[in-house]
């Protein structure tokens, strides 16, 4: 009888059906002996070989996992097995038995599951008796006959070996794994989750709710491809809590060599934590979270899988919603966090760090006089908790309603995160050179700003030159003439308004306009020079950016 228990596995079985008018895979599972790598091919090919073998039935069975390997010369040898092993026998058992108890013996041993019967002729018999073959090719069970005497023990001993070193190490992976993802779960870190399962099991990585919708993948490039993964899934793991199925994961086929029953087993280890992230408190927040790092990885995503995401995390998503894309920096990024919290009473946030810069998208409508854009600003700016040496950058507004089917709307989201991160660097820039206070901008704001960077090098001079007296008077004195003009220009040259901002008198302010008149030769608060003395502003602060 077989010494040692056989570390079980579940086999998948899958069959397709549509959902949502996608095939996906419906699964189920029964018992499989684990150490999968290790095939009844790879017996046959290592451990077999100096008996030279040949494979006489069932030879679309060589890939079966092989759990133990076993000689015996028992005739009633089927009930002390347990399903998985390699028997080996010279037959001593069978002879003398008429063809159909030899049947009924080949018949049995399929029946319990055996991977296969090695039979080594020459000795009780001469070859493998044909009642046998017959019966193992109907059976489906693969006979071996070895046509050279090798001893039984040591095919044992070294095949065992493997097979127990094998089980060992698929333990420590399911541990390794195990642990890696408790620590995942503690950090609510659903997207590494996915992440670790994939580089452990080496394959595309694909979440899948229970309605249908894509929820998290790992190691595709879009949605196209993640369906892919679904529809050709080497394996797949149901997600359930409490009974209930709540999502499936899985397992693309890759170039990697693990096979597919341990890339299934692994799937099962991460299932139980799948389930908790996806589920606890803050777990809708991290579906949310991987979302907007793939469109800020610009992966397209077609309508129906990005907004049945967003549903996923939280947010209305009706045809009157609005998505504002924002993006913000600061010391730390939890204050920026804090900080687009404040939008949540609008409609709902989800929000990702990428780079130590955090991206969000802020779901509104275009109800009301006031614009989605200014909306999200104003509620940002109003916010009390909002905390100094923090920028953010509000995007322009995405309406849902009247997008396309396919990926247009996720692509549209990604560049206008992207503009908003190239905004973002523009607002640090201008908050760090002081050239303003403003801590909350539109990224309409910032236009010209990011226009002054990028004219060529003759209009940058010229520019340059207009305002370059009062930039020479402000390094020699503590004047802050370009600062004044700018201001007085922002605030449409209302003297109350301009003091005001500078926190200096009315007669303070005149005497420095005086001042920058005198030095320019010309009234740059003339309607008619207005652009160009902000766009020449808007240079220098590009200029004093880049020589820091």
């Amino acid at each position: 009888m077989p010494s040692g228990a056989a570390v079980l596995n579940r086999q998948i079985v899958r069959s397709r059906v549509s959902v949502n008018g996608h095939i996906v895979c419906v699964v189920s599972e029964s018992p499989l002996p684990a150490a999968p790598s290790l095939t009844l091919r790879h017996m046959v090919e290592t451990h077999l070989a100096p008996a030279a073998p040949r494979v006489l039935t069932a030879h679309d069975r060589l890939d079966a996992a092989v759990s133990w390997v076993h000689s015996s010369e028992i005739f009633e040898i089927g009930p002390l097995l347990t399903g998985g092993e390699l028997l080996l026998t010279t037959g001593l058992g069978l002879a003398g038995l008429d063809a159909g108890t030899r049947r009924h013996y080949v018949r049995d041993l399929a029946e319990r599951g055996v991977a296969g019967l090695a039979f080594e002729v020459g000795r009780s018999f001469d070859a493998v008796p044909e009642e046998m073959i017959r019966e193992g090719s109907a059976a489906h069970l693969p006979i071996i006959e070895l046509t050279r005497i090798v001893p039984f023990i040591e095919v044992c001993r070294t095949a065992n070996t493997e097979i127990v070193s094998e089980e060992v190490g698929d333990l420590r992976l399911r541990s390794g794994l195990d642990a890696t993802l408790h620590d995942d779960l503690a950090r609510g870190a659903a997207a590494a989750m996915i992440e670790h399962i994939a580089e452990v099991t080496g394959t595309p990585i694909v979440v899948v709710g229970s309605g249908g919708a894509l929820l998290a993948v790992h190691g595709v490039n879009d949605d196209r491809a993640a369906w892919r993964v679904v529809d050709g899934a080497i394996a797949a793991q149901p997600i359930t809590l409490r009974g209930r199925e709540i999502g499936q994961v899985f397992a693309g086929q890759s170039a990697s060599s693990i096979p597919a029953a341990r890339v299934q087993a692994l799937l099962g280890v991460g299932a139980g934590p799948l389930a908790a992230v996806l589920t606890r408190s803050g777990g809708r927040s991290s579906i949310g979270a991987q979302l907007v790092a793939e469109l800020v990885d610009r992966r397209p995503l077609r309508r129906a899988d990005l907004l049945a995401r967003l549903s996923t995390s939280g947010l209305p998503v009706g045809d009157k919603a609005v998505l504002v894309p924002v993006a913000g920096h600061a010391p730390d990024t939890r204050m920026v966090e804090t900080a687009l919290s404040a939008a949540t009473d609008l409609g709902g946030l989800v929000h990702a760090t990428v780079d130590a810069t955090v991206y969000g998208l802020v779901v509104t409508t275009d109800a009301g006089l006031t614009e989605p854009a200014e909306k999200v600003r104003a509620a940002l700016a109003d916010d009390p908790r909002r905390l100094g040496r923090l920028t953010v950058v509000v995007g322009t507004p995405c309406p849902l309603a009247g997008t396309g089917a396919g990926p247009g709307l996720a692509l549209t989201l990604a560049d206008e995160l992207r503009i908003c991160s190239e905004r973002l660097g523009v607002a640090v820039e201008l908050r760090s050179a002081g050239g303003t206070a403003t801590d909350i901008r539109t990224s309409r704001e910032l236009v010209s700003d990011a226009a002054a960077r990028e004219l060529s090098d003759g209009l940058r001079s010229e520019l340059s030159r207009i305002i370059e007296p009062l930039v020479r008077q402000d390094a020699t004195s503590s004047s802050q003439l370009v600062h004044t003009l700018e201001v007085h220009l922002t605030y449409g040259c209302s003297a109350t308004r301009s003091a005001e901002a500078l926190h200096i008198g009315r007669q303070s302010l005149y005497q420095r306009l005086d001042r920058i008149r005198a030095l320019l030769g010309f009234d740059p608060t003339a309607p008619a020079m207005y652009a160009s003395i902000l766009l020449a502003i808007n240079v220098f602060h590009s200029r004093a950016a880049h020589q820091r």
